[in-house]
């Protein structure tokens, strides 16, 4: 993969995956409810609140990103939301009461987040924008494998070894000893400058966030992206009971779910490329039937074994879920122009905001109101099927 990209922007996109790893640590929060439901006796409506806030505010640093880095520059953005993710962790391992944890975990850790996620895919489709699918597919990647590494993993063994407390206080440690190092070679090339610095034709090409919101192509890929990740989480937030109700067993839902999570990872790859190669409609099409495709093979299983029976449907509708992230980044980094880039990258997080809370939630009323996981599934299809009719209509230029 690498002989494709030129050597000069090589450092940058190895540091920009490397703090997209750390990054990864946003979805870790799931390890660590159990073991404090065990130790302090909070209740799981109080633990779910910190992964809510996460959410809220990891879009929140997100938007806010942009416009810090378009103030501070690339280097100083990613170093400071080290710093806080790495001041959240810490101080969440000092919790005493769930607000504590709610303030350090979900609310500066995960704007920490947001704010350095924006940086790596900012900077580096700058080094390669001829391959920006690619680049924010790596990107993504890197996120999800981090999820995978530093949260199923690493943490995951060190809390049965240290317990929770000295767990975050490691991570804490581990993130600064990686983010810092690694933001000081995020850098814009000598030729774009800095945002502040882009040449005039530049800007008349490029739009601001405001006017990239009033466009048809932005609100219509904005549909596709929300059709397929609402559709997604309404089924991969459920995915080990819905596993385990269509008969695997306990550890065999555990390894549906750690699969899933590895072809997320590698969607992201594979439709990054493809949007390069062939277009985002191409690429968004195809994403969007992968979807609908993988959920109609859940719904109506093959006959055989149980895995046999629930895999192709869960590795279909995961590809297809981490597709849209770098194709929705490359979408607006490729058609909105690179002067406000960092703003409007930014703005991909109301889709998983709402996706984030609207996806599980439908797919657990709809469990409690039928009784099973089936009227889920073809509501997350119905529910995806939009973003096929958005797609068809996406105008093949964007207005300037």
């Amino acid at each position: 993969m690498f002989p494709e990209f030129s050597r000069p922007g090589r450092s940058v996109l190895l540091a920009g995956a490397l703090l997209s790893f750390l990054n990864g640590t946003l979805y870790s929060w799931s390890v660590f409810m159990l073991p404090l439901e065990q130790g302090t006796g909070w209740t799981r409506p109080q633990t779910s609140l910190v992964f809510t806030a996460i959410l809220v505010f990891f879009g929140l640093g997100m938007m806010s990103g942009g416009v810090i880095m378009r103030r501070l520059g690339p280097r100083a953005t990613a170093a400071l939301g080290g710093l806080m993710l790495a001041l959240g962790l810490a101080a969440s391992s000092f919790a005493s009461a769930p607000w504590q944890i709610i303030l350090a975990y979900g609310g500066v850790a995960g704007f920490g987040i947001g704010m350095g996620n924006i940086v790596p895919i900012a900077v580096s489709v700058r080094w390669y924008p001829q391959q920006r699918g690619l680049v924010c597919g790596i990107m993504a990647f890197s996120l999800a494998f981090g999820t995978l590494l530093l949260g199923s993993g690493l943490a995951a063994t060190l809390i049965d070894i240290m317990g929770v407390s000295a767990t975050l206080l490691f991570m804490a440690a581990l993130i600064l000893a990686g983010a810092l190092p690694a933001s000081a070679f995020l850098k814009y090339p000598a030729a774009a400058a800095v945002p502040h610095e882009v040449t005039s034709k530049v800007r008349t090409e490029s739009l601001t966030t405001l006017q990239m919101i009033k466009t048809k192509n932005f609100r219509l890929v904005w549909i596709w992206a929300l059709a397929i990740q609402t559709g997604g989480l309404m089924i991969i937030g459920h995915i080990v009971p819905c596993a385990i109700e269509r008969g695997a067993s306990p550890a065999q839902a555990g390894l549906v779910m750690g699969i899933c999570a590895v072809i997320n990872g590698l969607g992201r790859l594979l439709f990054g490329s493809l949007f390069d190669a062939k277009g985002f409609r191409f690429a968004m099409l195809a994403d969007v039937f992968c979807m609908i495709a993988g959920l109609l093979f859940l719904a109506f299983p093959p006959t055989g074994s149980v895995l046999a029976g629930i895999l192709p449907g869960v590795a279909l509708i995961a590809l297809s879920f981490g597709g849209t992230i770098p194709q929705f980044s490359a979408y607006i980094a490729s058609s909105f122009g690179p002067a406000h880039l960092e703003n409007n990258v930014g703005m991909t997080a109301t889709v998983f905001i709402i996706a984030g809370f609207a996806g599980p939630f439908a797919g657990g009323c709809l469990h409690s109101l039928s009784g099973s996981y089936q009227a889920a599934i073809l509501a997350a299809a119905i529910m995806a099927a939009p973003g096929i009719f958005a797609i068809l209509n996406v105008p093949s230029s964007c207005p300037k």
